[in-house]
């Protein structure tokens, strides 16, 4: 996910409830769009043996033929509770950092690496306040019929905090998260930023049109902004790159968060042991790269439609877009 230029005189402007609500409906709206699509990911990325040697449309259909339609949707309530937050702060934290890189680096700011540090540094914020949601979350989806562990959010918040009678069960692979969220949120932001900006800049037919803002001193700016073709395909592009990197280590990830209902060995793997354990048993390809494919069915939408609901919230509470 990524986000559009505010120009505020103070860093602190950018913490405002337009920004940090704009953020948490982007995230949510996207989330649930994807969510069964995320369900048959995690489930095909640690090898469930409810579904391991099924297609991926197969999957889908074998979710919804023995576990009914909700099941696609299975562990998203936790995924809101955790959605919300996240996005809010990953695109509020995205836009202090930001500011606050124009006016260290000024003329600078606007290179690569600085846009790469304040996504990486948005991601990094958002992650480590919401990530024990994200583990129950895994938990509740990886669920079969009639094999449930956890018998709803709270259920799982107390099994979890069994396993090891410390908070460190809602931080298991918390680590490799961070190592993700580095590169994919700081090329997230960065390419987008970068994207948009060569968009707007060639003012390219149906990707922009003009738009306006009226200041606080009530002046109206006119200038050309995306349309939400332009948001789509640019937060598409900008998916396809970020998950293409990075995927290698949410596959870890999630070997990690759901190594005590795998098997009772792996708990005690660290990052690199489980890394050499999902590549000397699957493979590049089988195992780095399972499930590749239904992420990049999964980015498109999620990515764009992040950008799409952000900018287009931020437009509706008069926050500037361009």
């Amino acid at each position: 996910m990524a986000s559009t230029d505010n120009q505020n005189s103070s860093v602190f402007k950018h913490f405002n409830w337009k920004t940090f609500v704009s953020g948490g409906i982007a995230g949510s709206v996207a989330k649930t769009l994807v969510a069964p699509i995320d369900r048959v990911k995690i489930l095909k990325q640690v090898h469930s043996r409810h579904y391991d040697g099924f297609g991926i449309f197969e999957s889908f259909y074998r979710i919804y033929q023995i576990e009914g339609f909700l099941a696609l949707y299975k562990g998203n309530g936790a995924q809101m509770i955790r959605i919300f937050p996240y996005a809010a702060l990953q695109f509020t934290s995205y836009e202090t950092f930001k500011s606050l890189n124009k006016r260290i680096f000024k003329d600078k700011s606007g290179n690569v690496f600085n846009s790469l540090a304040c996504g990486s540094l948005a991601g990094i914020t958002a992650v480590s306040f919401t990530y024990p949601l994200d583990v129950i979350r895994s938990r509740l989806a990886f669920q079969f019929k009639g094999e449930h562990v956890y018998k709803g959010i709270v259920d799982a918040v107390i099994k979890i905090y069994s396993e090891s009678k410390s908070i460190k069960s809602y931080y298991r692979g918390y680590l490799i998260t961070v190592m993700g969220m580095v590169p994919y949120a700081g090329i997230s932001f960065s390419s987008f930023e970068h994207i948009k900006k060569f968009v707007l800049k060639n003012n390219y037919k149906y990707l922009t049109h003009l738009g306006s803002h009226k200041s606080s001193t009530s002046e109206t700016h006119i200038y050309y902004e995306l349309t939400v073709v332009g948001k789509l395909l640019c937060g598409a592009l900008t998916g396809i790159v970020a998950q293409t990197i990075t995927y290698p280590l949410d596959v870890v990830r999630r070997h990690m968060q759901l190594s005590g209902m795998i098997s009772e060995a792996n708990t005690k793997m660290g990052i690199i042991d489980t890394f050499g354990y999902v590549y000397s048993k699957y493979g590049v390809v089988k195992g780095l790269y399972r499930g590749i494919t239904l992420n990049y069915i999964r980015a498109v939408p999620m990515v764009s439609t992040s950008f799409c609901f952000y900018e287009l919230s931020k437009k509706f509470f008069g926050l500037k877009t361009k």
